[in-house]
């Protein structure tokens, strides 16, 4: 087939009420269209067309920007991606390529079929795989293969230089260039919409992928639970994590997703994946999460939450690897959402745990899809050093997600406070400032609401980033409120 010839959405089609939404359906914005773009020389032209005009410009690939850093953009255009989703290896190089517009299940359904490779991403499925890898994506396999971008060779990215024009450069780790060197770094944890369009990611060697994965999920009833048996269960995760987290760890092959739900929605609920060649680990884990003084573990009632689901299973349950990351590809229904993120260096100090019973127990936000998800970390992940990449955060045991959904605007008011209160609470008004338990938040869980997102996304790593955006982007084209070199207010 031909390769898309482009097209323009305005005001008027049918498709533009679609396609100014993203995942989060609380951003809704009024582009004066949206280009579809099918190859770079596409993207080329359609970022030079709006910088002649004066047209501000966001980038989509999957829709799936917590904030409005996407469809945020009244009067500008958005560069939609979709068009462009191959996958698929030179053989003159031997590059692994993936295009901008893939989601993560073109990335691992073709690597898988076609070359018997994995890329360590995430477990949802309609994701954009762009930027998903820029803000250095993890998933089930990280904790075996670490971040997408510790596999990163180079990128094709469109850029606009300081005379206004737009140019195509490919830039890789044998640049001889330190500053294209620089630019590659800055896609490797740097976050998404700073310094240009990125056509395509180019891997010289990926992870052969694993041949099959063991599975298990686990649940507790919120009706036995008191104070006692939920700090258990956070304890044992949390120590279990705290032992078993090094490189080269025997349990680097387990990854484990503990959905601390609010008491409206039932359960306590905990999925766990492991790859290799000792699945006695997962059965090693469950009698970890069970020991001592935490309540009996229950069958799980309903599918395991959102950003990592599982269907209920009370044993562990072996399946082909790629049927396992099928069944645990579900990135939940397009609702309203709102998220917050930190990375844990130690298990949770008890006011912690304290702090989140109180807000996941309240009768007054009976709310069944609020959250709290706490995944595994560490192992590979943390073989790397802090400043090879743009993700300083190496040496975690635990990354956090604060999720809450809802679907009526009128709710907008109550959902925020509750996650607002419950996030000051656990860390007072600056957020998760690295510490000696705290490690900073992921740049690819935005939150509008940091105070010191520079430090807490970035850490020193930032000032670096401010040099590749002048060097890059000296006009600032590619521009949101946590954008490198943003203040943190309005989009320039």
């Amino acid at each position: 087939m031909a390769a898309y010839p482009g097209g323009r959405v305005e005001p008027g089609d049918p498709r533009y009420a679609t396609l100014v939404r993203g995942f989060n359906l609380r951003w809704v914005g009024a582009p004066r269209h949206v280009e579809l773009c099918g190859s770079t020389e596409q993207v080329r032209d359609a970022v030079q067309r709006a910088v002649d005009e004066g047209l501000r410009i966001t980038v989509r690939g999957g829709g799936h920007c917590y904030e409005d850093f996407v469809s945020g953009n009244d009067g500008g255009v958005i560069i939609d991606l979709t068009a462009m989703h191959g996958v698929g290896r030179s053989e003159r190089s031997g590059l692994y390529c993936i295009e901008g517009g893939c989601t993560l299940w073109n990335v691992y359904w073709n690597l898988y079929r076609l070359y018997g490779v994995a890329l360590p991403a995430g477990s949802c499925y309609s994701v954009g795989a762009g930027g998903h890898i820029i803000g250095g994506g993890y998933g089930l396999l990280a904790r075996l293969h670490g971040l997408t971008i510790d596999w990163l060779d180079a990128v094709e990215v469109v850029h606009v230089d300081g005379d206004g024009r737009a140019q195509i450069v490919i830039v890789s780790r044998d640049s001889p260039d330190p500053g294209e060197r620089d630019l590659l770094w800055g896609h490797q944890g740097g976050g998404g919409g700073n310094f240009g369009v990125v056509t395509k990611f180019f891997f010289r060697d990926l992870p052969k992928a694993p041949s099959e994965a063991h599975l298990l999920t686990l649940a507790w009833d919120w009706k036995t639970l008191d104070e006692d048996g939920f700090a258990a269960i956070v304890h044992n995760y949390g120590e279990f994590f705290a032992a078993h987290s090094d490189v080269g760890s025997p349990y680097s092959g387990l990854f484990a997703l503990l959905h601390l739900f609010q008491r409206a929605n039932g359960q306590i609920t905990c999925a766990a994946q492991y790859v290799g060649d000792e699945p006695h680990r997962l059965e090693e884990f469950k009698a970890a999460m069970t020991a001592g003084d935490c309540p009996a573990a229950v069958a799980p009632s309903s599918r395991l939450g959102y950003h990592g689901t599982a269907p209920p299973t009370s044993s562990p349950r072996r399946l082909p690897w790629l049927y396992a990351t099928q069944l645990l590809d579900g990135s939940g229904p397009n609702q309203r959402g709102k998220y917050k993120s930190a990375y844990m260096l130690e298990p949770f100090p008890q006011d912690q745990v304290d702090t989140m019973y109180a807000a996941l127990s309240d009768p007054q936000h009976p709310n069944t899809q609020a959250l709290v998800q706490v995944d595994s970390y560490g192992c590979q992940v943390n073989a790397v050093a802090p400043d090879a990449t743009a993700v300083p955060q190496r040496s975690s045991i635990m990354k956090l997600q604060y999720q809450t959904y809802w679907t009526d605007p009128v709710d907008d008011d109550v959902n925020l406070a509750w996650i607002d209160e419950l996030y000051e609470r656990m860390y007072g008004p600056n957020g998760p400032l690295p510490d000696e338990i705290m490690d900073g938040c992921y740049v690819n869980y935005p939150d509008v609401d940091l105070v010191d997102w520079q430090y807490l996304y970035y850490k020193d790593g930032y000032e670096r980033l401010l040099r590749v955006k002048q060097r890059w982007d000296p006009r600032n084209v590619f521009n949101h409120r946590q954008s490198i070199g943003a203040s943190g207010g309005a989009p320039a």
